[in-house]
């Protein structure tokens, strides 16, 4: 077993080391401990503590000298699933706090902002603030579409759609090519689409009155979401003039 297997169930990485070097060692004081896992001396009784605490290590006297033993493997199973069991205790705790963190967030954020995302988790988290903000009979346009990207983010938006949909959101969709993908988003409820060769080298989506998400598929990945209700009309009334003449 390495020690990045331990990290993941949720021991730190002097945990994991103390840990294996008993399970290696059988019954060994603090001094022996040290000196097989390489460890620093400044953290090997917090560790230790911690470890007992989880109830992975034992602790016995031998001639006055302490000793410690690794608990039986299969106790590592029964602290994974107390960690869990706390786990899902503190998503509770999560779920009823964040409508109050979001209340102070959105009245200590200007009213107007520009803000940057990176890297794919970037554009998530972007898109998801945006939609958010939009209202129950607002819609979201999008102009610059296309299938010439990484079919990692084509798969996010076909994904991400049910969302909007379950909430009957309608979304326009304004193609710079006819594709799969295309065909795809004609076949989703609440959704029109339409195409426009060539219009744009990025894309746009305006979500609702307030939001404004200008999208760089090309590596590394970058979003730029705009809060802003007149940034959002100018982008409206430039979506819809290209609307108008785009082909179904």
């Amino acid at each position: 077993m390495e020690i990045g297997t331990l990290e993941k169930i949720g021991l730190t990485k002097n945990e994991s080391i103390v840990y294996l070097t008993l399970v290696k060692s059988g019954t060994i004081k603090t001094a022996e401990i040290l000196k097989k896992s390489g460890l620093n001396s400044g953290r090997i009784y917090d560790t230790l503590e911690s470890l007992k605490h989880k109830g992975l290590i034992s602790e016995s006297n031998i001639n006055g000298i302490k000793h410690f033993t690794a608990s039986p493997p299969s106790q590592l199973k029964e602290y994974f699933q107390q960690r869990l069991k706390q786990l899902k205790k503190e998503e509770s705790i999560i779920e009823e706090s964040i409508p109050q963190l979001n209340l102070i967030r959105n009245t200590s954020i200007e009213s107007s902002r520009a803000t940057i995302y990176t890297g794919l988790r970037g554009l998530k988290t972007a898109v998801d603030e945006a939609f958010e903000k939009v209202g129950k009979d607002e819609e979201i346009l999008a102009m610059g579409v296309t299938s010439l990207k990484d079919e990692k983010i084509n798969r996010f938006w076909i994904n991400w759609s049910p969302k909007r949909i379950n909430k009957k959101i309608i979304a326009k969709h304004l193609f710079s090519e006819k594709s799969e993908f295309y065909d795809e988003f004609k076949k989703m409820k609440y959704t029109e689409a339409k195409y426009l060769e060539g219009i744009t080298p990025v894309t746009i989506d305006i979500f609702g009155t307030k939001t404004v998400l200008i999208m760089n598929y090309k590596e590394p990945i970058s979003c730029i979401l705009i809060q802003d209700e007149n940034t959002v009309q100018s982008f409206r009334q430039f979506f819809y003039q290209l609307w108008k003449i785009a082909k179904k």
